[in-house]
């Protein structure tokens, strides 16, 4: 019996040993080497000196650009995420309930934009965003403005944009919760007299809640890490963490202040991460708790 054991565990480790290797070949290792670069001084005109110090950290939190470009990534990874929220909760719903044979062919269209590069999404904003564009011809023509509205380079166009491009996530996310709750606990309330808003709100949105939380946390890490939208759609004046560090290397040749501004953003994402599981955790206790009260009552 042992043997088996010891076998079937063998067994086991050989298969997931390639995809072990790989992790710590693409992830781990450049993390490694992004964290030990960080503490190394930047020499002017050259590459880099290899040391031990803390002074682009300290560099990064003293310097009101720096500070800018990261409340520049917290603020609109947040408000990206609240609107991608809002509008997909109605989409994911409606998905979750539908029965038709229309049903296939609408989550297709919602998984559509994933095969779809971020750079030609991106383009269609800067058409839409421009002064030429389908925007500043509407406001012009209803005569809401005498000329074009700087649109492009601002934090709105930057969330709209971010949003466009990670609502597939939340969508989806949503859906496959919703689909798991009930119709008959929505049917039921509505029976006792409740608004269908009043349903949404009381029954089914603190049900779904940990799935919420699930793909709001998603979605606010693809939006911390957002790289291509900000470079295009806010250019050099609204900058994010990703764009920034990695102009930070590429063109300043600053490898440990890029090095550092990388392992700052992980950590952010990693302490926020942490914190939204812990209130996931916490929910989906709470829910398990509240029907278990239920049934027992």
């Amino acid at each position: 019996m042992s043997q088996n054991r010891n076998k079937s565990r063998f067994e086991i480790g050989m298969l997931i040993a390639p995809t072990t290797i790989l992790i710590t070949i693409m992830f781990l290792l450049p993390l490694i080497y992004f964290l030990r670069v960080s503490f190394n001084q930047n020499i002017l005109g050259g590459f880099m000196e290899s040391a031990w110090t803390i002074e682009n950290y300290i560099g990064f939190f003293t310097d009101p650009y720096f500070l800018k470009i990261l409340w520049n990534t917290i603020y609109i990874s947040i408000a990206a995420t609240l609107l991608t929220l809002v509008m997909a909760f109605p989409i994911a719903y409606i998905l979750a309930r539908m029965t038709s044979n229309w049903k296939g062919v609408l989550i297709a269209l919602v998984v559509f934009p994933l095969l779809v590069g971020n750079i030609v999404r991106d383009i269609g904003w800067i058409s839409f965003f421009s002064e030429n564009g389908l925007v500043n011809r509407i406001i012009t023509k209803i005569g809401l403005t005498d000329g074009p509205v700087q649109f492009l380079e601002t934090p709105p166009a930057v969330i709209i944009a971010i949003a466009n491009v990670v609502l597939p996530y939340m969508i989806l996310t949503i859906q496959s919760v919703i689909e798991r709750i009930n119709p008959a606990l929505e049917e039921a309330a509505i029976d006792l007299g409740a608004s269908r808003w009043k349903v949404i709100r009381t029954v089914l949105i603190p049900i779904a809640m940990p799935g919420i939380l699930a793909g709001t946390l998603f979605v606010f890490i693809l939006s911390m890490n957002a790289y291509t939208t900000p470079l295009v759609i806010g250019g050099t004046k609204v900058q994010m963490m990703a764009p920034a560090l990695y102009a930070q290397i590429n063109e300043v040749s600053n490898w440990p202040m890029g090095s550092a501004m990388a392992i700052i953003l992980i950590t952010i994402t990693l302490l926020s991460s942490i914190l939204y599981l812990r209130v996931i955790e916490r929910t989906t206790s709470g829910s398990n708790h509240a029907t278990t009260t239920e049934v027992k009552g």
